[in-house]
Parts: C-alpha cells; sequence; structure tokens
C-alpha cells in the first residue's frame, strides 16, 4: 500500500496536481538564434542600443556556455523586413524589431510575443541637398522623399506629413535602404530624406541641411520597438526564455547607468553610430531613460496607435489584438529577480 501510495503522488506531481507546478523545458536547444533590425545599415555584425549592449557584453554567451548553447546573432542590414523574413522562414527564435515591421508580421500570421522594450523614442529626421530651396517638409509635395519602406521610419513618415497637411501620395516614395539613402542624398536623386542620426555626417561635411526633426512633434511621432519571442520557442523553452530576458535586463541596467555611458558609445560605434552623433541625437535624455527596457504605458499607448495608423494606410489587412499580443510574465520575473522593481520611472 505504501508503495501504491507513492506510485500515486508522483504521478500527480508529474501531472501538476502537486502543490507547485513546474513547466520544464524541452531538452536544451544547441543554437538561441537572433535577429536585430537595429544595425547600422552598413552591414556590421554588431546592432545598437540596448541589444548592442547586451551582444557586447556578452552576457547571453555567459549565461549559457556551460550547457552548450550556442548564442547566434543575426543582424539585419535590411532592417525589420530582413527580420521578418527570417521569422516567416523559422529561422529566428528572438527579434529585436521596430513597431510597424513588427506589427506587419504579427497582422500576417507570425506567432509572436511582446515580451520587453527596445527602443524608447528614437528621433527622426530630414534632411535636403544644402543648396536645395525646401524649408520645411511641407514643401515637399510633389517631391521625391526617401524612407526605408517597411520599417518604424515608414510609419513616421506618414505621421510627419499628415501633421502637415500632406499624405503619402503627396509626394514621390523612393524605398532606400540606410546606406542607399545617403548616397542618394549626395548625388541629390531624391529631394528629401527621412532618417536618424546617421545624417548628421552629411551635414556636418555640407553635403545637406537638416530641415526637421521629430523633437519639434509629439514623443509619439519617435519610433519605438521592442524584444519579440516565437510562441514555439516560448512554448518549447519557457525557463531559457525567462533567462534571456533577465539577461537583457541586466544589460539595459548595465547601459541606464550614466557610469557606463564611454561603455554604450562604445557598443553603439561598432554599430556604425558615431559617438558624437549619438550624444547630440540623445542631449538632454539620461540613460535610464533611453536603455528602459520596461513595457511602459508610453510604449504600449505607441503600439495601439501605430496598429491603427497601420490598417487605416492600409499597411496591414488584419488588425492586432495587443493586449493579447503582449506578455509580462518575463519582464516582470526579470525585474522581480534583480530587485530593479521600480528602477525605471
Amino acid at each position: 500500500m505504501k508503495r501504491l501510495f507513492i506510485k500515486i503522488v508522483t504521478v500527480a506531481a508529474l501531472l501538476g496536481f502537486g502543490e507547485h507546478t513546474v513547466i520544464a523545458d524541452a531538452p536544451a536547444p544547441k543554437v538561441i538564434r537572433i535577429g536585430s533590425a537595429y544595425s547600422g545599415g552598413y552591414g556590421k555584425p554588431y546592432g545598437w542600443g540596448t541589444p548592442g549592449v547586451l551582444q557586447d557584453l556578452g552576457l547571453l554567451e555567459q549565461e549559457f556556455r556551460t550547457e552548450g548553447i550556442e548564442i547566434q546573432w543575426n543582424i539585419f542590414k535590411g532592417a525589420g523586413p530582413a527580420v521578418n523574413e527570417s521569422l516567416a522562414n523559422n529561422t529566428l527564435d528572438f527579434a529585436f524589431i521596430g513597431d510597424l515591421p513588427a506589427i506587419v508580421s504579427k497582422s500576417a500570421g507570425l506567432k509572436t510575443r511582446f515580451i520587453a522594450n527596445s527602443i524608447n523614442g528614437l528621433d527622426y529626421y530630414w534632411a535636403t541637398p544644402a543648396d536645395s530651396p525646401i524649408r520645411s517638409i511641407r514643401d515637399a509635395k510633389g517631391k521625391r522623399v526617401g524612407v526605408f519602406k517597411g520599417t518604424a521610419t515608414q510609419l513616421a513618415l506618414s505621421r510627419i506629413l499628415a501633421a502637415n497637411g500632406l499624405k503619402e501620395s503627396d509626394v514621390r516614395i523612393y524605398n532606400l535602404g540606410t546606406a542607399d539613402l545617403l548616397a542618394a542624398l549626395k548625388a541629390r536623386t531624391i529631394d528629401v530624406g527621412i532618417g536618424g542620426n546617421n545624417l548628421f555626417a552629411l551635414r556636418n561635411q555640407g553635403i545637406v541641411r537638416i530641415i526637421g526633426s521629430t523633437k519639434e512633434y509629439p514623443k509619439d511621432f519617435r519610433a519605438y520597438g521592442g524584444l519579440f519571442v516565437t510562441e514555439k520557442f516560448a512554448n518549447a523553452y519557457p525557463a531559457i526564455t525567462r533567462r534571456f530576458v533577465k539577461r537583457y535586463v541586466e544589460a539595459a541596467k548595465w547601459g541606464s547607468e550614466e557610469v557606463h555611458r564611454q561603455g554604450v558609445l562604445t557598443a553603439n560605434a561598432k554599430a556604425g553610430v558615431a559617438a558624437a552623433d549619438f550624444t547630440e541625437d540623445n542631449k538632454g535624455r539620461p540613460l535610464s531613460d533611453i536603455n528602459n527596457p520596461t513595457l511602459t504605458p508610453a510604449l504600449l499607448n505607441h503600439f495601439a496607435g501605430a496598429i491603427a495608423d497601420a490598417k487605416r494606410l492600409g499597411l496591414i489587412r488584419q488588425t492586432v489584438e495587443l493586449d493579447t499580443w503582449v506578455d509580462r510574465s518575463y519582464i516582470n520575473a526579470a525585474l522581480s529577480d534583480l530587485q530593479l522593481e521600480g528602477y525605471w520611472k
């Protein structure tokens, strides 16, 4: 009878009927595949921002080394659309990606979970050749405008145009990646280009004038992005997913400390983001604001508006249910484990 009781208790525990239900991972994967849209746009194997800090510090490699799990970083020159293609081909487990491409992939049926912040209000700038008569975005009507379509930049452009009484059909859109946009401005094959702080180098050389930025608009005009995990990976490896996010939050904490500002600049420089450009771009912003990994109300409100705008503009067919997409469990667990609840305001 005693043996029979032990067997029943053992079976009950395995079925999850014991006092504590433990969900065990499947056998550990041989590799964790990470995709990042946050490249400098020049094909370098490093990302910028908090993901870049995570990569530079090697925290994931340290976490999983003893188990023989390889960490595979994929930094996509093709940004969000390239990340989406890899997600669709089942060649990524985690993705750092901006708002619009993340929304597009989710709308198309890719099964991901939105588990952390990865871009917290990135500014955009619009530039024109130095001797151009164009003085503001209002003057762009009928002109050639370069933008990286399918990325968060496209959504920002749509909002900027609308705020100035224009729409995409009022301008001639040219789809240009980061490096191609700079080349087109140099060659004067476009009249206006919208991009990030990489435009500063051309301005410093006297090639372009920057005629506006999202700093002049509500914060919602800026770019936001997230960390996403595939449902397939999260379901198979819940504990590993939790450890991944914990290490990501550790990187965000390190990158939020002003004493590490030089280290943040060094990590970004590997992706092609010049220290002077990053400093000018983020003047007055503490690192703790830039590298905040939490799912803030501002981030989620932005995504809600971005989903609505993407549907209105015909960029997606099916809407996305934000409440069921967002999974706070991993970031909340990481904040609790690291005693960082309340660290990021």
